[in-house]
């Protein structure tokens, strides 16, 4: 790793063509350079510099806090991939386009098909790299989570916690990696012409920091811990309990959009409910989807209970005081494992009439005994109120209810990024040398709302941090690294056939030698996930012609793609040797 310089006449230098360093001086500050930097040290940072590692570039990690991890290590450590090890070793089919498809459908296809296409595409090799790695993984097939139609949700053993604490040992192992804790990065460095060239950063003795790089990756995460970015944006969740990422204060979006970056989805987010109000643990959503209703103070029903957790987080706590009530009859308490738990919290109150159930809990008699009517009514006719349908086959004493509210865990909206992790400005133009991964960007699981379906978080996470961890190494300013060992190679002049193996079938290509060089690469058919594809394509077929050689990297979030591709053209290309 390079050494820590002094600043002297170099950051006089730098401070006239850095346009966001006001307030540098020679006397409190220190330079560094590094080939990548990386600011957050959450999931989408470790993954962003453990691939640029990978890739052979010295990397800077800033984390502000004193720790790395982020909301990964708050998670349940869950991911859906479709296609992988695991479910072929339990006999499960799956796509990556079955994948996509119902990423898309919750949120009425509102949200991007290309950022969907590439996380469905790119969640298998996540799964295997980081297995790789040490993780282990456990596929669930206990039932199937909401949304989902297949059994893909894969668990790292020992959640988001061990899973975090493998990928901070391998950022910790490499030699071409350095860790900067309690770092906070203060703001985009760039040139006149608005190439981002590095951050300004404040160490934990107070200094300011000048990092130079050839690429900088945003993985600053959402804004869950801003409440002011909260008011502005989502103000139906700001009651709710903040069980949030400390380090999720937003302060990379507001960088990129002083640099003209778009913006989205900046109303949604993922909250949970129902939660204990009491401990603020979370309980089984699945006493609600078996039968258990809602109640609010005023004695009322407010709501259809069948919803995904984090729908049902704005319902609880828009509530008057913010809290709700969750009711079982004892068939919903004998199906509940953890009711022996939540009578050793002291959460649960127990009763025997609907009168002296609401007795207990402060709330009206004659109402809570009309919700029970009412209910039970409904289960005979098939359909109650909100039209609910998903309805148990009865209702019976004894009852018992829960305290309830509801708690915000991140936010989903952020910059926008094509799909090579590059953030766009609002024109659609490319911010040069600036690259973003995880809750900074712009999420797909909703275009506004709670909308959230399991997993998605991590998913953005690991595969846009991989993408952009790659692309930030291979396209460093200071050393082009797309010289290859075959640019010296002559063909023989002609057009040759061949054909290589892609994720769904087989990709034939025609290959034109001119003056004993590569000239052009065309694709006459293939069968893979047209939006990728044809990403992958392009960028593959000009930097074989580039380079005149097929050694050039995979473009990620497409490696079968770009392989199939890659060994079609050497087929063709051994006829003209």
């Amino acid at each position: 790793m390079k050494k820590i310089y002094k600043l002297s006449i170099l950051v006089l230098m730098l401070t006239m063509i850095f346009s966001l360093t006001a307030g540098i001086s020679a006397q409190d500050s220190n330079v560094m350079e590094t080939d990548v930097v990386v600011v957050g040290g959450g999931g989408a940072g470790l993954v962003s510099a453990l691939k640029a590692s990978d890739n052979g570039a010295d990397v800077i990690l800033l984390e502000k806090m004193a720790y790395m991890g982020g909301a990964t290590m708050l998670s349940g450590g869950i991911i859906p991939a479709a296609g992988t090890s695991y479910q072929e070793e339990a006999g499960i089919v799956d796509t990556p386009e079955q994948l996509a498809l119902d990423i898309m459908r919750p949120s009425h296809y509102s949200v991007r098909q290309d950022l969907v296409d590439t996380i469905a595409e790119g969640a298998d090799d996540i799964v295997a790299w980081m297995d790789d790695l040490g993780v282990n993984w456990n596929l669930l097939t206990g039932f199937l989570y909401k949304g989902q139609s297949n059994y893909r949700m894969h668990q790292a053993e020992g959640q988001g916690a061990e899973m975090t604490k493998i990928l901070i040992d391998e950022v910790y192992a490499r030699d071409n990696i350095e860790v900067l804790l309690e770092t906070p990065g203060k703001g985009l460095l760039t040139t006149n012409d608005e190439r981002v060239i590095g951050v300004t950063a404040e160490n934990n003795s107070g200094e300011t920091i000048v990092i130079k790089a050839d690429n900088v990756i945003l993985a600053t995460s959402g804004f869950a811990a801003n409440e002011e970015m909260l008011e502005e944006y989502i103000p139906e969740i700001t009651e709710a309990y903040p069980r949030v990422a400390p380090g999720a204060t937003g302060e990379g979006i507001e960088w990129a959009v002083k640099l003209g970056a778009d913006v989205a989805h900046m109303d949604s987010y993922q909250g949970y409910a129902p939660i204990s109000n009491k401990t603020k643990d979370s309980l089984d959503l699945s006493m609600l989807y078996r039968g258990g209703i809602l109640v609010n103070t005023n004695t009322s029903r407010f709501a259809d209970e069948y919803k995904g957790y984090s729908e049902l987080s704005a319902h609880i706590v828009n509530q008057p005081n913010n809290i709700a009530y969750l009711i079982l009859d004892k068939n919903v308490a004998d199906g509940t494992s953890a009711l022996e738990q939540y009578e050793e919290d002291e959460i649960l109150f127990k009763a025997e009439t609907a009168a002296e159930l609401a007795e207990k809990l402060g709330l009206d008699s004659e109402s809570m005994e009309e919700v029970f009517a009412n209910y039970r009514e409904a289960i005979e006719v098939g359909e109650g109120r909100f039209n609910r349908t998903k309805l148990p086959d009865s209702w019976e004493a004894p009852f018992y209810a829960i305290e309830v509210t509801s708690d915000l865990r991140h936010t989903q909206g952020g910059v926008v990024i094509n799909t090579d992790a590059q953030v766009l400005k609002t024109n659609g133009e490319v911010i040069e040398g600036l690259y973003a991964a995880g809750g900074v960007t712009e999420g797909f699981s909703s275009s506004g709302g709670p909308a959230y379906m399991s997993g998605n978080g991590l998913l953005q996470a690991f595969v846009f941090g991989e993408i952009a961890g790659t692309n930030a190494a291979n396209n460093l300013v200071t050393s082009e690294k797309e010289t290859s060992a075959n640019s010296s190679q002559v063909y023989e002049d002609g057009t040759y056939s061949g054909t290589g193996e892609g994720l769904y079938g087989p990709i034939e290509v025609s290959v034109e030698v001119s003056d004993g060089k590569i000239k052009n690469v065309t694709v006459e058919s293939h069968q893979d996930t047209e939006n990728i594809a044809e990403t992958a394509i392009e960028k593959i077929s000009s930097k074989i012609t580039e380079t005149n050689s097929t050694d050039v990297e995979a473009v990620s979030g497409a490696t079968y793609t770009s392989d199939g591709l890659i060994e079609a053209v050497e087929n063709a290309l051994e006829e003209a040797e």
